[in-house]
């Protein structure tokens, strides 16, 4: 049986979280840097590594997903999410920013970047 569909505000909550621990990372890449006097760029590296990689976690879970208690897995097999599905599905976000996530709207709540994957974002257990 299928899980259920995670809703709109715990998938827009889990990219919040998700979007502040990027910027987290982020900041630990810059302060990094520049303690060591390397391209004070590497603070942009650090948060787009975090924001591409975060739903290949264990369980297709990034700590947002985990808070929510939701999961990135594949459209049919409800496998978790994989390491390169995560880029596939967050590369969108990153270029198209909103007009992406106005597709969570429908009725399959998957974003541009979820039909790319082929992934969808559910509820599960603990």
């Amino acid at each position: 049986m299928p899980k259920p569909l995670a809703s709109i505000g715990d998938r827009f909550t889990a990219q919040f979280i998700d979007g502040l621990i990027a910027f987290a990372f982020g900041a630990a890449f810059y302060y990094s840097a520049k303690a060591l006097q390397w391209p004070l760029e590497l603070a942009f590296l650090g948060w787009l590594l975090y924001l591409l990689a975060c739903d290949g976690l264990p369980g297709g879970r990034s700590v947002g997903k985990r808070v929510t208690r939701s999961s990135v897995v594949h459209i049919r097999t409800e496998q978790p999410c994989t390491y390169w599905q995560s880029l596939l599905r967050n590369f969108p976000i990153l270029v198209l920013g909103v007009i992406d996530a106005v597709f969570i709207m429908g009725k399959q709540r998957r974003r541009l970047g979820d039909h790319l994957a082929k992934t969808k974002v559910v509820k599960v257990g603990g």
